[in-house]
């Protein structure tokens, strides 16, 4: 049983001290070299799609809420009204005449904002809750889509580009 114990520890010491060595080792050269990119300056275009995405957020984050206060009936209003306010100038600035579901989606888009300002003027009517939950679900799906049309990944760094696979020809 000693015999174990012994030949345990000694085996212990010896991976222990080999990994410290070789950790504070100069001459251990790494093969895998990190080159840290400078961090690019967004676009006009990506900054105002922040600012939808921080007021779609604050009324996302309420949406499994059972009854709304006075304080998110205001948040639901402010966010609808800056996405309608932002949305219009991304709809005019940068519009793309020759892609027709990116209308598309823009439009759905600033429709289910102005939808969810018209509901939380109208706070008091029976379903507004729903309603406003419903409008932040279709834009979600908005967005949803609209990215993936566009091929664009708001978290880069989980997906990895892969090569696009020609199909192979008869």
């Amino acid at each position: 049983m000693y015999k174990i114990l012994i030949a345990l520890c000694i085996f212990l010491i010896v991976s222990f001290h080999y990994a410290f060595k070789v950790e504070g080792s100069d001459d251990v050269i790494s093969d895998e070299i990190i080159i840290e990119e400078p961090e690019k300056e967004k676009s006009e275009l990506a900054k105002l799609m922040d600012k939808i995405d921080l007021n779609y957020k604050a009324v996302e984050e309420m949406s499994g809420y059972y009854r709304y206060k006075k304080k998110q009936w205001k948040i639901v209003l402010k966010s609808g009204q800056n996405i309608v306010k932002v949305t219009k100038t991304v709809r005019r600035k940068f519009s793309k005449p020759d892609d027709w579901t990116y209308q598309e989606l823009m439009e759905k888009m600033q429709i289910a904002a102005e939808e969810m300002v018209e509901i939380a003027k109208n706070k008091d009517k029976e379903g507004a809750l729903e309603d406003a939950q419903w409008q932040v679900r279709l834009l979600r799906r908005t967005c949803a889509k609209c990215h993936k049309h566009l091929d664009i990944h708001i978290y880069p760094q989980l997906y990895k580009k892969k090569p696009k696979e020609l199909p192979s020809t008869p």
